[in-house]
């Protein structure tokens, strides 16, 4: 399922797009202080904060296990494949497959460490992601659908999910589920988000 790993790198690149913005100093006469509220507002491009943040850092160098063999029994899914020494990993997107040959279900998982703001670069770039862009929450963390392409009815769909203000996680789901392809990708972010809080 060489289409996976496509629409999981895609998301990543799209992603990581969005954190290479350029910023500009303008000098000037000083004036009074400025909202903090609304500096918040705009440095996070509209993105929830995370109240209770996650150190996923610990996974990003073995992202398969992740996902626990008792959660793989539960979403029929093989071992397995990671992707740490790739290019697109190298330039901050560790990741790992699962994918099911007998049933053409596949999910992946990776880790937007290139992504230094969080969720708050995926929502710098919600341009980019012309296929859909719907702001969700995944056990009480703030998250998004989103792909360049709406391919949700094929049983393909994607999502970011912010486990702190510095760090995200993307799920992609490929499979025969159609427009359910997204309730899944929501349920193996969830599972991960289990996983990060035992501590793996």
């Amino acid at each position: 399922m060489r289409a996976l790993r496509a629409r999981m790198l895609l998301g990543v690149s799209l992603a990581t797009i969005a954190t290479t913005a350029c910023t500009s100093t303008q000098a000037g006469t000083p004036g009074p202080p400025s909202d903090t509220t609304t500096t918040t507002q705009t440095e996070d491009h509209g993105a929830p904060r995370v109240t209770t943040p996650l150190d996923g850092t610990p996974f990003v160098t073995r992202p398969c296990t992740v996902i626990t063999p008792t959660q793989l029994q539960t979403l029929n899914l093989p071992t397995g494949e990671p992707d740490t020494d790739s290019a697109v990993a190298r330039a901050g997107s560790p990741a790992c497959d699962w994918i099911n040959s007998d049933t053409r279900e596949g999910v992946g998982v990776g880790f937007l460490v290139g992504n230094k703001n969080g969720l708050s670069d995926i929502y710098r770039g919600r341009d980019r992601f012309k296929g859909y862009f719907e702001p969700t929450q995944v056990d009480g963390y703030p998250a998004v659908f989103s792909d360049s392409g709406d391919y949700r009815s094929q049983g393909t769909c994607g999502i970011a999910v912010g486990i702190s203000d510095t760090m995200t996680i993307r799920v992609s789901e490929q499979g025969r589920l159609g427009v359910k392809s997204c309730d899944r990708a929501k349920q193996v972010a969830s599972m991960v988000i289990q996983t990060i809080k035992a501590g793996g």
